[in-house]
């Protein structure tokens, strides 16, 4: 349950995936409150980083809802329909990435998201203090910062 005094709002997934000259990148974001306490929907960052673009910007989607009428979200049944429609939206990239023989490179990254965060997010910003944060959790573990190369 989202509660909107808690200054963490959730947890954010970070993974990055490599193939020879180019490397992905997916930061996936929870719902929370901002610093207003308005609702923000969770969100996917990407991006593919190549020699000839290595600075590439974060491209952003908001996971919405679908249409999903009248669901008791004290059933587990209705839940679990609610979830499915919501995550439909990414089956494209899941699967380009898979299609694409995308390897995922080490561990998923977990990262608290703060209400600073989610303003960020909501302004269509991208949440620069969470990606400080994701380049010092890649750097202590180790994470590669260059793009693979056919013999990696």
């Amino acid at each position: 349950m989202l509660e909107k005094e808690k200054d963490v709002q959730g947890i954010a997934l970070y993974a990055q995936f490599h193939k020879p000259g180019a490397m992905t990148q997916l930061l996936i974001t929870p719902d929370g409150y901002d610093e207003a306490g308005d609702k923000v929907f969770a969100s996917l960052y990407r991006r593919i980083i190549t020699a000839s673009t290595p600075k590439k910007q974060w491209r952003s989607s908001n996971i919405r809802s679908a249409e999903v009428g009248e669901l008791d979200f004290e059933k587990a049944d209705d839940r679990a329909v609610f979830a499915e429609k919501r995550l439909n939206f990414a089956v494209q990239l899941f699967d380009s990435l898979l299609s694409g023989k995308w390897e995922l490179h080490k561990d998923p990254i977990y990262l608290e998201v703060s209400k600073k965060d989610l303003t960020d997010i909501r302004e269509a910003k991208t949440p620069t203090k969470l990606m400080y944060r994701i380049n010092q959790s890649r750097e202590t573990l180790n994470y590669e910062t260059d793009i693979p190369t056919q013999d990696d």
